[in-house]
């Protein structure tokens, strides 16, 4: 089952997904959908090293830190749960990451994007089991 986070765009490339179901943490997988008006070679290329995903207590540390956060990991195709969007590029959150533990005390996810990406559009889901 698939459940859309919705993500609110704040100040400085920061966009924010607060989290209600804590539980999700240890029982969903999280996908970012990108799209942007630029070539899907190039996003795939750039957005994962221009962006930074934490928790929102953390994001500003690992921006300025210049911490890697959560890796983004691309994925070859849209998992099968979520609505596919031609041109879209989706990426797992990796709950490997040291940073994931952070979460479980946080209001949610901060993503900041530092690249230009005219026309970014962000799509965030948890996807159970």
């Amino acid at each position: 089952k698939a459940t859309p986070i919705p993500i609110v765009e704040k100040a400085y490339g920061i966009h924010v997904a607060m989290l209600a179901d804590k539980t999700l943490l240890d029982s969903a997988s999280f996908i970012l959908v990108v799209r942007a008006d630029v070539p899907g070679e190039t996003l795939r290329a750039r957005f994962g090293q221009q962006s930074k995903v934490g928790s929102v207590e953390h994001i500003r540390d690992l921006v300025n830190l210049q911490l890697p956060g959560i890796s983004l990991l691309p994925l070859p195709v849209a998992p099968r749960q979520i609505p596919y969007h031609a041109g879209s590029t989706y990426y797992e959150l990796d709950r490997g990451s040291e940073h994931w533990q952070q979460l479980g005390n946080s209001g949610g996810f901060a993503f900041h994007i530092a690249g230009q990406f005219p026309g970014l559009n962000l799509a965030f889901w948890a996807i159970r089991g």
